[in-house]
Protein backbone atom coordinates (compact mmCIF):
# COMPACT_ATOMS: atom_id res chain seq x y z
CA UNK A 1 0.00 0.00 0.00
CA UNK A 2 1.25 3.48 -0.84
CA UNK A 3 2.51 5.49 2.10
CA UNK A 4 0.25 8.21 3.46
CA UNK A 5 1.06 11.70 2.30
CA UNK A 6 0.19 13.38 5.59
CA UNK A 7 2.44 16.42 5.77
CA UNK A 8 3.15 18.61 8.77
CA UNK A 9 4.22 22.20 8.19
CA UNK A 10 6.68 23.00 10.98
CA UNK A 11 7.26 26.70 11.59
CA UNK A 12 8.10 29.28 14.23
CA UNK A 13 10.07 32.47 14.62
CA UNK A 14 13.85 32.61 14.42
CA UNK A 15 15.53 30.91 17.41
CA UNK A 16 12.26 29.30 18.50
CA UNK A 17 13.76 25.80 18.48
CA UNK A 18 12.58 24.38 15.15
CA UNK A 19 15.89 22.62 14.48
CA UNK A 20 15.72 20.76 17.77
CA UNK A 21 12.13 19.74 17.11
CA UNK A 22 13.13 18.53 13.64
CA UNK A 23 15.90 16.45 15.19
CA UNK A 24 13.45 14.75 17.54
CA UNK A 25 11.16 13.87 14.62
CA UNK A 26 14.15 12.42 12.75
CA UNK A 27 15.02 10.29 15.76
CA UNK A 28 11.49 8.88 15.55
CA UNK A 29 12.11 7.83 11.95
CA UNK A 30 10.18 10.66 10.33
CA UNK A 31 11.47 12.31 7.17
CA UNK A 32 12.10 16.02 7.61
CA UNK A 33 12.38 18.27 4.58
CA UNK A 34 14.39 21.36 5.55
CA UNK A 35 13.60 24.40 3.40
CA UNK A 36 16.57 26.33 4.81
CA UNK A 37 18.96 23.56 3.76
CA UNK A 38 17.38 23.50 0.33
CA UNK A 39 17.86 27.28 0.07
CA UNK A 40 21.49 26.92 1.15
CA UNK A 41 22.16 24.17 -1.39
CA UNK A 42 20.57 26.20 -4.19
CA UNK A 43 23.28 28.83 -3.81
CA UNK A 44 26.36 26.72 -3.40
CA UNK A 45 29.47 27.70 -5.41
CA UNK A 46 29.01 27.41 -9.18
CA UNK A 47 25.22 27.46 -8.89
CA UNK A 48 23.66 29.21 -11.92
CA UNK A 49 21.37 31.07 -9.52
CA UNK A 50 24.29 33.06 -8.11
CA UNK A 51 24.39 35.16 -11.25
CA UNK A 52 20.84 36.34 -10.61
CA UNK A 53 21.83 37.46 -7.12
CA UNK A 54 24.89 39.26 -8.47
CA UNK A 55 22.79 41.08 -11.05
CA UNK A 56 20.45 42.27 -8.31
CA UNK A 57 22.78 43.02 -5.41
CA UNK A 58 26.22 43.39 -7.00
CA UNK A 59 29.45 41.47 -6.46
CA UNK A 60 29.79 42.76 -2.89
CA UNK A 61 27.68 39.82 -1.68
CA UNK A 62 30.49 37.38 -2.51
CA UNK A 63 33.51 36.34 -0.49
CA UNK A 64 37.00 36.55 -2.05
CA UNK A 65 36.80 32.83 -2.91
CA UNK A 66 33.60 33.36 -4.88
CA UNK A 67 31.22 31.90 -2.33
CA UNK A 68 28.03 33.73 -1.41
CA UNK A 69 28.51 35.92 1.66
CA UNK A 70 25.22 35.08 3.33
CA UNK A 71 25.86 37.41 6.25
CA UNK A 72 26.28 40.42 3.95
CA UNK A 73 23.27 39.45 1.87
CA UNK A 74 21.24 39.10 5.05
CA UNK A 75 22.16 42.59 6.21
CA UNK A 76 21.08 43.98 2.84
CA UNK A 77 17.69 42.31 2.66
CA UNK A 78 16.72 42.67 6.32
CA UNK A 79 17.37 46.40 6.07
CA UNK A 80 15.27 46.89 2.93
CA UNK A 81 11.76 45.45 2.52
CA UNK A 82 11.91 45.79 -1.26
CA UNK A 83 15.09 43.75 -1.46
CA UNK A 84 13.67 41.16 0.93
CA UNK A 85 10.50 40.84 -1.14
CA UNK A 86 12.54 40.38 -4.33
CA UNK A 87 14.72 37.71 -2.74
CA UNK A 88 11.72 35.83 -1.41
CA UNK A 89 9.91 35.95 -4.74
CA UNK A 90 13.05 34.70 -6.49
CA UNK A 91 13.97 31.90 -4.11
CA UNK A 92 10.60 30.56 -2.96
CA UNK A 93 9.53 28.92 -6.26
CA UNK A 94 12.95 27.25 -6.49
CA UNK A 95 12.68 25.95 -2.94
CA UNK A 96 9.10 24.83 -3.53
CA UNK A 97 10.17 22.74 -6.51
CA UNK A 98 12.85 20.96 -4.48
CA UNK A 99 10.48 20.33 -1.57
CA UNK A 100 8.01 18.65 -3.92
CA UNK A 101 10.77 16.46 -5.33
CA UNK A 102 11.88 15.35 -1.86
CA UNK A 103 8.30 14.85 -0.71
CA UNK A 104 7.67 12.46 -3.60
CA UNK A 105 10.55 10.26 -2.39
CA UNK A 106 9.54 10.12 1.27
CA UNK A 107 8.83 6.72 2.78
CA UNK A 108 7.99 7.60 6.39
CA UNK A 109 4.46 7.42 7.82
CA UNK A 110 4.16 11.16 7.63
CA UNK A 111 6.49 13.96 6.58
CA UNK A 112 7.58 17.15 8.35
CA UNK A 113 8.22 20.18 6.18
CA UNK A 114 10.43 22.57 8.16
CA UNK A 115 9.50 25.96 6.70
CA UNK A 116 10.47 29.00 8.84
CA UNK A 117 8.53 31.39 6.59
CA UNK A 118 5.47 29.18 6.18
CA UNK A 119 3.32 32.04 7.50
CA UNK A 120 4.20 35.30 5.80
CA UNK A 121 4.40 38.77 7.31
CA UNK A 122 0.72 39.33 6.44
CA UNK A 123 -0.23 36.37 8.63
CA UNK A 124 -1.10 34.13 5.70
CA UNK A 125 0.15 30.86 4.26
CA UNK A 126 0.99 31.33 0.56
CA UNK A 127 -1.12 29.12 -1.68
CA UNK A 128 1.94 27.34 -3.09
CA UNK A 129 2.76 26.12 0.43
CA UNK A 130 -0.82 25.54 1.55
CA UNK A 131 -1.10 22.92 -1.19
CA UNK A 132 1.79 20.98 0.34
CA UNK A 133 0.70 20.72 3.96
CA UNK A 134 -2.12 19.15 5.95
CA UNK A 135 -1.36 20.43 9.47
CA UNK A 136 0.52 23.43 10.84
CA UNK A 137 2.79 22.95 13.87
CA UNK A 138 4.06 26.18 15.44
CA UNK A 139 7.00 26.28 17.84
CA UNK A 140 6.34 29.28 20.02
CA UNK A 141 8.65 31.26 22.28
CA UNK A 142 8.41 34.73 23.74
CA UNK A 143 10.11 37.67 22.05
CA UNK A 144 12.70 38.29 24.76
CA UNK A 145 13.84 34.68 24.66
CA UNK A 146 14.14 34.94 20.88
CA UNK A 147 16.37 37.99 21.18
CA UNK A 148 18.56 36.39 23.83
CA UNK A 149 19.01 33.24 21.77
CA UNK A 150 19.85 35.18 18.60
CA UNK A 151 22.46 37.25 20.43
CA UNK A 152 24.03 34.14 21.90
CA UNK A 153 23.73 31.79 18.93
CA UNK A 154 24.32 34.07 15.94
CA UNK A 155 26.63 36.65 17.51
CA UNK A 156 24.39 39.50 16.36
CA UNK A 157 23.60 42.76 18.13
CA UNK A 158 20.12 43.53 19.37
CA UNK A 159 19.35 45.90 16.49
CA UNK A 160 20.07 43.21 13.90
CA UNK A 161 18.12 40.65 15.92
CA UNK A 162 15.07 42.91 15.98
CA UNK A 163 15.30 43.55 12.23
CA UNK A 164 15.09 39.82 11.59
CA UNK A 165 12.23 39.28 14.03
CA UNK A 166 10.28 42.23 12.64
CA UNK A 167 10.69 40.97 9.07
CA UNK A 168 8.72 37.84 9.95
CA UNK A 169 5.11 37.19 10.94
CA UNK A 170 4.35 37.69 14.61
CA UNK A 171 3.90 34.95 17.16
CA UNK A 172 0.20 35.81 17.33
CA UNK A 173 -0.20 35.50 13.57
CA UNK A 174 1.47 32.10 13.57
CA UNK A 175 -0.56 30.75 16.47
CA UNK A 176 -3.83 31.81 14.83
CA UNK A 177 -3.13 29.44 11.92
CA UNK A 178 -1.70 26.60 14.00
CA UNK A 179 -3.29 23.18 14.32
CA UNK A 180 -0.77 22.39 17.06
CA UNK A 181 1.47 24.62 19.18
CA UNK A 182 4.53 23.70 21.23
CA UNK A 183 5.59 26.23 23.86
CA UNK A 184 9.38 25.97 23.86
CA UNK A 185 10.06 28.07 26.93
CA UNK A 186 10.83 25.05 29.10
CA UNK A 187 13.47 22.34 29.17
CA UNK A 188 14.64 20.06 26.37
CA UNK A 189 13.01 17.16 28.20
CA UNK A 190 9.66 18.94 28.08
CA UNK A 191 10.19 19.78 24.41
CA UNK A 192 10.96 16.16 23.57
CA UNK A 193 7.89 14.95 25.46
CA UNK A 194 5.71 17.36 23.47
CA UNK A 195 7.15 16.10 20.19
CA UNK A 196 6.57 12.48 21.17
CA UNK A 197 2.94 13.23 22.03
CA UNK A 198 2.41 14.86 18.66
CA UNK A 199 4.16 11.95 16.95
CA UNK A 200 1.52 9.60 18.35
CA UNK A 201 -1.21 11.94 17.14
CA UNK A 202 0.26 12.23 13.64
CA UNK A 203 0.65 8.46 13.34
CA UNK A 204 -3.07 8.09 14.05
CA UNK A 205 -3.93 10.75 11.48
CA UNK A 206 -1.68 9.09 8.92
CA UNK A 207 -3.28 5.73 9.61
CA UNK A 208 -6.76 7.16 9.23
CA UNK A 209 -5.77 8.72 5.93
CA UNK A 210 -4.37 5.42 4.65
CA UNK A 211 -7.53 3.54 5.60
CA UNK A 212 -9.96 6.12 4.30
CA UNK A 213 -12.24 4.81 1.55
Amino acid sequence: MEKCRLTIGLTGGIASGKSQVSQYFKELGIDVIDSDKIAHDLFKPHSPHLKDLENKFGDGIFLPNGELDRKTLGKIVFSNKTHLTWLNEFTHPLINQQMKAQLSKSQSDYVVLDIPLLIDINGEIPQRLRKLIDCVLVINVNRQTQIERILQRDNKNQTDALKIINSQSTSEQKCLLADDIIDNSGSLTELKDDVYKLHAKYLKLANCARNAP
